[in-house]
């Protein structure tokens, strides 16, 4: 089960253009969240609850209210815990490497050329972050590293 909320001030009529929707499981939860982030407006934010259900149906209503990208206070497209599609819903389940659509490039190291870090990481016994870092180089004390002999990051065209 979820809840569909709404976080407006008093004056906000208007659901579909004003204050901030979202959805959650646990409602105390996420507004000790929320308090932060309104943290000058949050004594004068009403809170109502849309609705009560299964949480698909929930994430559907709040694509319906948030279709698009900066309404109200919102910044994501509703729909979805952080914006992404979960499971089998989404087109892009279980494709990893070149076959995924936000592939980068590849990860060549002294004992190959690997198309995910995760991968080389594991063939190599290494953390997933060093493989990152030796092929990407990185920043230290202001200074960039360049990566080193056999290590690079080859850019997909």
């Amino acid at each position: 089960m979820a809840v569909v909320y709404w976080l407006h001030l008093p004056e906000h009529i208007d659901m579909f253009k004003e204050g901030y929707v979202g959805v959650t499981p646990n409602l105390q939860k996420r507004m000790r969240e929320h308090k932060h982030k309104f943290k000058e407006l949050w004594d004068k934010i009403v809170i109502e609850t849309v609705l009560i259900a299964d949480n698909a149906y929930c994430y559907m209503i709040e694509k319906k209210l948030r279709p698009m990208r900066n309404i109200g206070w919102n910044k994501a497209i509703g729909g979805y815990r952080n914006n992404t599609m979960i499971g089998k819903e989404n087109p892009n389940f279980q494709q990893y490497g070149e076959n995924a659509p936000n592939f980068k490039g590849w990860y060549i190291t002294p004992f190959g050329k690997f198309d995910d870090a995760r991968k080389a990481g594991k063939e190599l016994k290494l953390d997933q972050t060093t493989i990152i870092r030796k092929c990407k180089g990185r920043m230290i004390n202001g200074r960039f590293l360049q990566p080193q002999n056999g290590w690079a990051f080859e850019q997909k065209a």
